[in-house]
């Protein structure tokens, strides 16, 4: 699949802190870049009342992808828990 990233996101990426993390997120990143389809990625999830919208769960961090003909963007990482701040870099 066509994988591309928000600005966000990409702000998001680099005050990452610690080795692990970054680990996991470059291997789901890898991992969709090969998958044919969003389904053959673990812990996906549909984000309620948002069409096209997924969140993937890897260790304590979740993306935010938007999905459309085979074509993911990367919208946002978020670590805390969800609350009313937690889509705000989705608008």
């Amino acid at each position: 699949m066509i994988v591309g990233y928000s600005k966000y996101f990409d702000k998001k990426i680099e005050k990452l802190k610690g080795n692990l993390a970054k680990k996991r997120l470059n291997s789901l990143i890898e991992k969709l870049k090969e998958a044919k389809t969003l389904w053959e990625i673990p812990h996906v999830v549909p984000v309620e009342g948002a069409i096209g919208l997924y969140r993937i769960r890897t260790g304590d961090y979740r993306l935010f992808v938007e999905y459309f003909d085979g074509e993911i963007v990367i919208l946002l990482i978020d670590y805390r828990r969800r609350n009313e701040k937690t889509y705000k870099g989705l608008n």
